[in-house]
């Protein structure tokens, strides 16, 4: 048993009721016991806010898994059919690598959100390890703030490009090019936002290890 432990534990719970009774003296029991209740009730809207938050992350991360998924399969169909009939029954679909495009395009924009939320994009930070915590905070910092300075100038600027799709059309499907033009500034929100989750930790706390920081940050 660790002895000085224990010591600096009693200790700790002896100025705890110290504290409380002259809190107690000083405020009565009733105002006591009020504080004591705002501050539960505080600190449990926190929770409830923070809960609310994390399970709208989740449903948003399993609805754009679900629509990777279903692009990846019609991407594939596509190009498949597209290979059959052109190679085996002599018939090319005239519409179907145009769609795949469009897909694949969709797929890239949303894959990238994926891959910040699994951190799989590739970063070199072998010397900015090697420098104190507050040259680490700021290199972060200046890191993120230039590149949610580059995803928010993409996102508006693709709001002109939606602009000029919805009255240009695509020439196999003639389909608006707004349709594959809205991938731009979807995906880039949602990159934003997994960029967001991944990175302000590392800012608060250098030591952070991205894979283990919280989705939510508190």
């Amino acid at each position: 048993m660790n002895w000085r432990c224990l010591g600096r534990y009693a200790r700790f719970a002896s100025y705890s009721l110290n504290f409380r009774a002259t809190l107690r003296q000083t405020l009565g029991d009733d105002r006591l016991l009020e504080l004591m209740k705002a501050k539960q009730y505080d600190a449990t809207r926190a929770g409830g806010v923070r809960g609310v938050a994390q399970v709208a992350l989740n449903s948003l991360r399993q609805v754009v898994n679900l629509l990777a998924i279903i692009l990846l399969c019609v991407m594939t169909c596509l190009i498949l059919f597209q290979i059959l009939g052109r190679y085996v029954f002599n018939y090319s679909i005239s519409w179907s690598e145009e769609a795949a495009i469009f897909a694949q395009v969709w797929l890239v924009m949303l894959g990238a959100g994926i891959a910040m939320r699994n951190r799989n994009h590739v970063g070199v930070d072998i010397l900015i390890a090697m420098c104190p915590t507050w040259i680490q905070r700021a290199a972060k910092t200046a890191s993120f703030l230039l590149g949610a300075w580059l995803i928010v100038v993409v996102i508006i600027g693709s709001f002109s490009l939606i602009s000029i799709g919805l009255i240009v059309k695509s020439a196999a499907m003639q389909i608006p090019l707004a349709i594959p033009y809205t991938a731009l500034p979807v995906g880039m929100s949602y990159f934003l936002l997994e960029f967001a989750i991944a990175t302000l930790p590392e800012i608060r706390d250098p030591g952070t290890d991205a894979k283990q920081a919280p989705d939510i940050v508190q």
